[in-house]
């Protein structure tokens, strides 16, 4: 395969599987449990991730899901016995900015994979 679609394409599923995590974390940045202590982190609580990006021997990029650190953050919550939960470390305009950046990275290898195919279409129409 050309390197440049192969790297283009890296590019692309890392750009999907930023928004995938993004919106995952959006989905569920109300979600709570529970919790007796500042500390504690209850079984069942929904943990925050997010998307590393890092450099492959080809030339793209692979991106990697792990869990933010911290996961979680202890609130107030009236809803709950003791009064305090636990909930996803989410920062709503963080994951806009998440979305907005890989959107912008989709369009842009998107845009490397149809110049390539004109470049390519270009070298087939030549006549000699």
């Amino acid at each position: 395969m050309n390197p440049v679609l192969s790297i283009a394409l890296s590019g692309l599923q890392a750009a999907t599987k930023r928004l995938g995590v993004s919106a995952n974390n959006v989905a569920n940045a109300l979600t709570s449990r529970p919790t007796t202590g500042q500390n504690a982190r209850p079984a069942g609580v929904f943990a925050a991730q997010e998307a590393v990006d890092r450099a492959s021997g080809d030339g793209g990029v692979r991106t990697e899901v792990r869990e933010r650190n911290p996961a979680t953050v202890i609130g107030p919550d009236p809803a709950s016995p003791t009064g305090l939960s636990a909930f996803p470390n989410v920062d709503l305009v963080e994951e806009a900015v998440n979305q907005k950046v890989a959107l912008a990275s989709y369009k842009a290898n998107a845009a490397v994979i149809r110049t390539q195919q004109e470049i390519d279409d270009a070298l087939l129409d030549i006549e000699t």
